[in-house]
């Protein structure tokens, strides 16, 4: 370990001490609160002195950036460890990996799939719902329309998390011309030329047409942590 990156963890470590002595107070929200009411009528001089009595510091702003900026990539780090889980428990007697799995962020055209094996091909949303979901339904969906459109007649699995990623496919009456609306302009092209010239499907009759061969598993099932 370089010197460089010692300093750079001892640094990480201050922040998240910071960090956690502020929060480990009260809850956010509560002081958060008490702020907003003591800032109500304050002059320059009081907003200063109610920011200095929370702990609202140039310290605290600069440990939260420094952490941000780390704690970013965490979602790449449940993912890979995600992915990394499931493979010993789902790939069968002689299947064999045979792409480099995409374990975090970005698009690889070299990698089309999280997981492509000799025999699936497969997508992990790992995120977990919590009822205001309407960018995870746009990727849920395209992931799903996504698998359809694969022509190599490999099995094809979407793992989620649970119950609700499964629900709104199934049952959702949105447009799904609608629900692309964020994907690149090829991946719709090929949608509606494939699945839905008249832009007329709906996510549902999508999920439960086309799209029928998809395995829709939750991976509550196979990773009990993500409950």
């Amino acid at each position: 370990m370089t010197a460089d990156h010692t300093t750079s963890s001892n640094d990480l470590a201050a922040a998240f001490a910071v960090l956690s002595d502020f929060l480990s107070g009260n809850g956010l929200t509560t002081q958060l609160a008490q702020v907003e009411s003591a800032l109500v009528e304050a002059t320059a001089t009081e907003a200063r002195a109610v920011a200095e009595q929370h702990g609202l510091s140039v310290d605290l702003l600069a440990a939260a950036l420094a952490v941000r900026s780390k704690v970013g990539r965490l979602n790449d780090v449940i993912h890979a460890s995600t992915i990394s889980l499931v493979l010993p428990q789902i790939l069968e007697p002689c299947e064999r990996v045979t792409n480099r799995p995409s374990l975090g962020a970005g698009n690889d055209k070299s990698r089309p799939f999280d997981l492509e094996t000799d025999r699936r091909i497969a997508e992990f949303k790992v995120a977990q719902w919590k009822g205001a979901d309407t960018m995870r339904k746009r990727g849920v969906f395209a992931d799903l329309v996504h698998l359809a459109l694969d022509e190599s007649g490999r099995r094809a699995q979407l793992y989620v998390v649970g119950d609700r990623p499964t629900h709104f496919l199934r049952t959702s009456a949105s447009k799904a011309s609608w629900t692309l609306g964020r994907s690149s302009p090829h991946t719709r092209a090929r949608f509606g030329e494939r699945f839905d010239p008249d832009g007329t499907l709906s996510v549902a009759e999508f999920t439960a047409g086309p799209a029928a061969h998809i395995e829709l598993v939750d991976l509550r099932r196979l990773v009990p942590g993500l409950e």
